[in-house]
């Protein structure tokens, strides 16, 4: 008895010290636990702030806009402090919130509001403005042969829109682009090296009328054209279609004064020699050119007409003629005729000849060029060969002249400055003369 006290004596201080081992043991690995303890490992991330960009917004009724949602945690709700100025929704990104202004007669301000899974909120505000429209984009034809909404081929038309407010008064100083979106057709500008164009932006004038003018490709074939105008500051765009015809008709563009002519000469045997008849032309596209079915029936002068209003001349040869047809083509191809007819009269005998006639009368020209330049004349009438003469000195290629018409060239005149007068005297008995004059200033 007393042996089993003396054993169980010093068996416990053994039994305490296996005991702290295995509570060293344990602490070493984890505390049982099965997982390391470790201080310095990161906690979980907190979620980004959740924003709005662009925070300030300013939206034109009709035209929509966004606002883009960045940081928070998806998904996102959307909300407008009044829907019915600014109805929202999100876009399919779920990232973007859609805007869509209805139509205000002043400036509203509305509050959008997104929020997120956790509760974060974030603002933008957002102005909504009266929008500018765009009314009556309409194609006027400057020539209005191939009808009211109708452009002739190479012709011009001018295209014009209003850009008005709610309350329907012009809006001015407004950027408004024209785009030619189909057709055969360009859009006119002032520069010369890029007279025509498929875009152009114009500002809108007092009265909010922005326009153009347009034109349509010589000889297009006849096709319909589409011309869109959009205003830049809110995008509001709207679409004029029109007609291109093709067409070289220029009857109605083109006039020619007179676009007949007869002489009647007073001989039964001879038809006239040397009778001038002026044609002038009017309208179109300047310049003109002149032709005619019969080029050696008639003298054609200034067979090229740069201005409207100005004019050709036709010199009869004694050839008959009923009629001689010129043809006048502009220069985008527009085509009307005139006519001359040279006939027979009834009287006989030998007809009495036509007065001799130099044209041009009178050349005024500069001092400094006088003496180095070449002029030309024509002589008509009378009875060929011509002799010319000039006075002061001079010399006239050819001389004498042989053919009524017929043309001579006057140069190396001796004085610099002055008068000099040019002398033709004709075959006839008695002879006819007439006289022209280069004057040098």
């Amino acid at each position: 008895m007393t042996e089993n006290r003396l054993f169980a004596a010093w068996l416990r201080p053994l039994a305490g010290l296996f005991a702290l081992a295995g509570m060293l043991a344990l602490t070493a690995c984890g505390g049982g636990s099965g997982a390391p303890s470790n201080p310095y490992a990161p906690g979980p991330t907190a979620p980004a702030a959740l924003t709005l960009l662009p925070v300030i917004v300013v939206a034109y009724a009709g035209t929509p806009a966004t606002v883009t949602i960045s940081g928070g945690v998806p998904p996102y709700r959307a909300f407008s402090s009044d829907t019915s100025v600014l109805p929202v929704s999100l876009g399919t990104s779920a990232s973007t919130v859609v805007l869509i202004p209805a139509a205000v007669a002043q400036d509203t301000p509305v509050t959008i509001t997104v929020q997120d899974a956790i509760g974060q909120t974030a603002s933008a505000q957002v102005t909504v403005k009266p929008a500018p429209l765009l009314n009556g984009l309409t194609v006027t034809p400057n020539a209005p042969i191939c009808g009211t909404n109708a452009i002739c081929s190479g012709q011009t038309a001018t295209a014009s829109v209003t850009v008005t407010g709610p309350a329907g008064g012009g809006i001015p100083n407004r950027q408004v682009k024209f785009d030619v979106v189909a057709g055969d057709f360009a859009i006119q500008t002032s520069n010369p090296a890029q007279p025509l164009v498929s875009t152009l932006t114009v500002v809108s004038d007092a009265n909010g009328v922005a326009q153009v003018l347009i034109k349509a490709t010589v000889n297009a074939f006849t096709q319909p054209g589409l011309l869109r105008a959009t205003e830049l500051t809110t995008g509001n765009q709207v679409t004029a279609q029109f007609t291109i015809v093709q067409t070289t008709n220029g009857a109605a563009v083109l006039s020619v004064v007179p676009a007949p002519a007869t002489i009647t000469s007073a001989s039964a045997t001879a038809c006239s020699t040397g009778f001038r008849i002026d044609y002038f032309i009017y309208g179109g596209t300047p310049p003109y050119r002149v032709t005619s079915t019969f080029p050696t029936g008639v003298t054609l002068v200034n067979s090229t007409v740069t201005t409207s209003g100005g004019s050709f001349e036709a010199i009869t040869n004694g050839t008959c003629l009923d009629p001689l047809v010129f043809s006048i083509f502009d220069a985008v191809g527009l085509q009307t005729t005139a006519q001359l007819q040279n006939l027979l009269g009834t009287a006989t005998g030998t007809p009495t000849p036509a007065p001799v006639v130099i044209s041009p009368s009178t050349i005024n020209t500069a001092a400094n060029t006088c003496t180095g330049n070449t002029f030309p004349f024509v002589i008509t009438g009378g009875t060929a060969p011509f002799s010319v003469a000039v006075s002061g000195g001079g010399i006239a290629i050819p001389n004498p002249v042989t053919t009524s018409p017929g043309s001579v060239s006057i140069s190396n005149l001796i004085n610099a400055s002055g008068l000099h007068t040019i002398f033709v005297g004709d075959a006839s008995t008695p002879q006819l003369t007439t006289t022209a004059t280069i004057t040098c200033n």
